[in-house]
């Protein structure tokens, strides 16, 4: 069954591409992959306090969903917690508490989340898988962050419980998820090492049986590592798939190699950055004869390739991942009168700017100058840090043989209480919130951060042909699917 699946993932050319938190919604995948001419992805980063957030402001295609899910206890629970029938009135006041993943080792040093968490997460990927694969019979993706460990495991099984085809994952090296998969769809309990500051030995564990008493058997999806060269490649030599990111793509960035700053204060990305086609070829090669693979695994280009979709089919990809196009166009997440001041910076030619300090996670970050968002500097600085409420950049740190979270992005004395440096904190947003508040449902008083690709030039392209036919400055996913693929 993975050789069918994979066999038919392989035939795709275009994969849109996973993009922030809840910017690739199941709408905009199921968009891409009812079209039959994609695989349309959803992002799974915050998803469990996406949803919860989406069914307090009343969206009730999400309560359906999630009525779905098949244990009905966790169902009605997150229901009972969070649905509010006519969606929360007031927009000062806050949205109700998400449980915060306060993680706890037993002896073994096994990592487990409270159980209501995991339950909302699961419950959460699950419904979101589901509303993107409704309506048709093409492979839907999900893409996660590696960087983000906590979350993953209750994630991969909500998706696979929804019968997710692909499973994208970046940000890190995420060398375990082939054997959990494999567990998860044989039901059984999986690990997955716990990276934990000042600790050692720490893995995150995982039951499907405390989520569903008679769990059934599920498909295991193709798994698609998403690197930045024949190294990382190497890292993940049991993918199923490679997608090749270069530095151009918008998000998180791989780490440059060189530790130099540019004159405008971006990480300095040289040749080694970009990728050597010739040593990952050669790394395809020799890992299909060591691993005895009938063939050798498939890639895809991505960052700034979705008017090179020819040139990346000639050097052997079989095809590419697009972004940035999708994030402008009418079915991602962006609140409309958002992308429509974004699109209006585009085409006066605004700079994306790499920063490599924005990131909790340490990682280069890209971010678009947009008045009134954290990139806005009177912004930053006129923002309070609070106390991390959703957690999802924080580090797990060993604190006295206890485990505790922190952030740079925090209240300062409370980073340095827990061990970190003042020098780390400086530059450093909350981007967990920020992401949140991107899509409009941050919390009050928290302002958004945009993002994209360094190159514009299609997003350009696409709005120019939109006002000339429809008058509109937004145009439909539909229409980035035909200028990707008529690059043929």
């Amino acid at each position: 069954m993975v050789a069918d699946l994979l066999s038919r993932i392989k035939e795709i050319r275009l994969i849109q591409g996973g993009m922030g938190a809840g910017v690739s919604n199941w709408r905009l995948a199921r968009a891409v992959s009812s079209s039959g001419r994609g695989l349309g992805v959803v992002s799974g980063v915050a998803l469990g306090n996406i949803v919860a957030r989406r069914l307090e402001e009343g969206d009730t295609e999400m309560r359906d969903a999630i009525l779905k899910f098949p244990d009905g206890r966790i169902s009605e629970e997150i229901i009972n917690t969070y649905f509010v029938p006519a969606g929360k009135r007031d927009p000062t006041q806050p949205y109700k508490p998400f449980p915060f993943p306060n993680p706890k080792a037993d002896s073994n040093k096994n990592v487990t989340l409270p159980r209501r968490l995991e339950g909302l997460i699961v419950a959460s990927t699950f419904a979101e898988v589901s509303l993107a694969k409704q309506g048709h019979d093409n492979p839907v993706g999900i893409n996660l962050l590696y960087k983000i460990e906590w979350p993953t495991l209750p994630a991969l099984y909500g998706a696979m419980l929804a019968g997710v085809d692909a499973v994208l994952i970046g940000a890190g090296l995420p060398r375990t998820i082939p054997e959990v998969l494999d567990g998860l769809s044989r039901n059984q309990p999986v690990f997955m090492d716990a990276t934990v500051t000042n600790g050692e030995n720490y893995r995150f564990h995982f039951d499907p049986k405390n989520i569903i008493d008679a769990p059934i058997e599920l498909e295991r999806p193709t798994f698609l590592a998403i690197v930045n060269g024949h190294l990382a490649a190497r890292g993940v030599s049991k993918a199923d798939g490679y997608i090749v990111e270069g530095p151009n793509a918008g998000g998180h960035n791989a780490p440059a190699r060189s530790k130099a700053l540019t004159e405008s204060g971006e990480p300095d990305f040289g040749e080694k950055d970009n990728l050597n086609l010739e040593a990952f070829q050669k790394f395809l090669t020799k890992n299909q004869g060591e691993k005895r693979l009938p063939e050798q695994q498939p890639y895809w280009f991505a960052g700034g390739y979705a008017n090179r979709l020819s040139e990346a089919r000639q050097l052997g990809a079989q095809g590419v991942q697009v972004g940035t196009p999708f994030a402008f166009s009418y079915e991602s997440g962006i609140p409309l009168d958002a992308k429509k001041e974004l699109i209006g910076l585009i085409m006066k030619g605004c700079r994306v700017f790499t920063d490599p300090l924005a990131s909790p996670s340490g990682f280069p970050f890209k971010v678009i100058p947009m008045p009134g968002s954290l990139s806005d500097v009177r912004i930053y600085e006129g923002r309070a840090r609070r106390g991390c409420n959703i957690g999802h950049l924080a580090e797990i740190v060993e604190i006295d043989e206890t485990l505790t979270m922190r952030c740079p992005g925090e209240p300062i004395k409370d980073y340095v209480r827990k061990g970190g440096k003042e020098e780390e904190t400086i530059g450093r947003t909350c981007l967990c919130n920020a992401l949140v508040s991107t899509i409009g449902l941050g919390s009050p008083g928290e302002p958004p951060i945009y993002t994209s690709g360094k190159d514009h030039e299609d997003v350009i392209t696409l709005v120019k042909e939109s006002l000339e036919n429809t008058g509109e400055l937004v145009y439909p996913a539909s229409k980035v699917i035909d200028y990707i693929l008529r690059n043929q």
